[in-house]
């Protein structure tokens, strides 16, 4: 019996539609990148955009605060988040949590799930 290695890449579009999962199984949070105040453990607990994508990335919500290397499944995150921007017409210039984080902020836990999920397919397509 032979077997066969199947190598996944994910895309940028793929952690977006799988942060629009976290956040819609654990709920949304305002302000930060998860809610502390939940009592559940950071990747448990409601989060925002940038928090879901962060998990989406097999990151703590609070990565975002580290200073990580822009390499590999980092990479991957910042490249999401960078693809979000593109797509919703935020400001490049500011800080990932000014542009991304208060778009988040500004919307309901269904409309994130379902711009992050337009965003997503509208890049694969």
């Amino acid at each position: 019996m032979t077997t066969q290695t199947i190598e996944l890449t994910l895309t940028p579009a793929a952690l977006a539609l799988a942060a629009a999962d976290v956040i819609e199984r654990q709920g949304k949070a305002h302000g930060n990148y998860y809610d502390e105040s939940s009592g559940l453990p950071p990747r448990e607990a409601p989060v925002d955009a940038l928090g879901a994508v962060a998990i989406a990335g097999g990151f703590d919500p609070h990565a975002w605060e580290d200073d990580l290397d822009a390499t590999g499944g980092w990479r991957l995150v910042l490249d999401t988040a960078d693809m979000l921007i593109d797509w919703f017409g935020l400001d490049h210039d500011e800080t990932y949590a000014d542009s991304l984080g208060a778009w988040s902020d500004e919307r309901d836990q269904a409309t994130v799930v379902g711009e992050l999920c337009d965003a997503a397919l509208g890049v694969l397509s």
